[in-house]
C-alpha cells in the first residue's frame, strides 16, 4: 500500500506517519509539507491513500483532494483536522474518511479497514475462519509447531481484536485445568511459539501483546469473519472454526449483533 501524508506542520506530519506505520508497517509512506509537492509526486507515482490536513497555506486539503482526484479518481482521501466544520465540504469530495486530531492507531485502522476503494492486495496475511482455521502469508500456509499456538491465534481472531487476558486464554485452551504457576509457564511457551511462527512467516504485525494480555491487530490482515461482519453474508455456509469446540457459539453470538 502506498500512502501519502500532507500537513504544513512538521510535528503533526511526523506524528501522523508514526501512527499510520504502527497500523500498516509494510506500507510505503511519504510525507509532504507543501501540497504542491504531493501533487507533483502523485503525477509520478499514484498513491492508494492520501491523509490530508484540511488547513494548509497556499492550497487547502479540500483543494488538494480535488487535484488528486483529477490524477486518479479512485484514490482514498482521508482528511485530518482539528475542526469538525469542514466535514460537509469533505463529504462532497466523496472522501473515504474524516479524522479529528489527534489521530490514534484505532482511528487509522478503522479507516483503512473501510476504505471507499479497497485494495485486496493490501493484505499479505489472510485468515480463514469459516470451515477449518487456516492462515496464509502471500498464499503460503503458516506452519505452527504447537497446535495450541494455532488455537490461541484462532481464539484471538474470534475475539475481533479485543484484548484477552492470560487467565481467560488459558481457560479456553485447557478448559478445567487450574491456572497455577505451571500453567503460566506452559502458556508462555505457547505464546513464544506463536510469536516465532508468525515471525518466521513474516506476519508478526498481526499479533500484539501487552501487560493486559493479547490481541490480534484488526486491519493488518484479511479475515473472512471480519468481511462477513462488514456485510458480506455470502461467506458463511454453516461451518465455523470446526477444530475448536468453543467456536460452536458463533451462531448465537451473531444473532445478538
Amino acid at each position: 500500500m502506498i500512502i501519502y501524508i500532507a500537513d504544513d506542520e512538521q510535528l503533526a506530519l511526523d506524528y501522523c506517519k508514526r501512527t499510520i506505520a504502527k497500523v500498516v508497517s509494510d506500507a510505503e509512506i511519504e510525507c509532504f509539507i507543501k501540497p504542491k509537492e504531493l501533487l507533483a509526486r502523485m503525477n509520478e507515482k499514484p498513491c492508494d491513500v492520501a491523509f490530508l490536513d484540511v488547513e494548509m497555506p497556499g492550497m487547502t486539503g479540500i483543494e488538494l483532494a480535488q487535484e488528486i482526484k483529477r490524477c486518479n479518481e479512485k484514490v482514498n482521501i482521508i482528511f485530518t483536522t482539528g475542526y469538525s466544520e469542514y466535514m460537509p465540504d469533505a463529504l462532497k469530495m466523496f472522501a473515504s474518511g474524516y479524522l479529528l486530531k489527534p489521530i490514534t492507531t484505532d482511528m487509522v485502522r478503522d479507516q483503512l479497514l473501510h476504505l471507499r476503494y479497497p485494495k485486496e492486495s493490501n493484505y499479505s496475511v489472510s485468515v480463514k475462519c469459516f470451515g477449518l482455521f487456516f492462515v496464509t502469508v502471500n498464499n503460503t500456509p503458516v506452519k505452527f509447531r504447537l497446535q495450541k499456538s494455532r488455537e490461541m491465534l484462532a481464539y484471538l481472531v474470534d475475539r475481533e481484536g479485543t484484548v484477552v487476558s492470560r487467565r481467560e486464554l488459558y481457560t479456553v485452551l485447557f478448559e478445567d485445568e487450574a491456572y497455577d504457576r505451571n500453567a503460566q509457564k506452559n502458556l508462555s511457551k505457547i505464546v513464544h511459539g506463536l510469536e516465532e511462527d508468525l515471525a518466521n512467516a513474516g506476519a508478526s504485525e498481526i499479533f500484539e501483546k501487552s501487560d493486559a494480555g493479547y490481541r490480534v491487530v484488526k486491519g493488518s490482515f484479511y479475515c473472512d469473519l471480519y468481511d462477513y461482519l462488514d456485510g458480506n453474508k455470502a461467506l458463511f455456509h454453516g461451518e465455523y472454526l470446526e477444530q475448536y469446540s468453543w467456536g460452536e457459539d458463533f451462531k448465537a453470538r451473531m444473532s445478538d449483533k
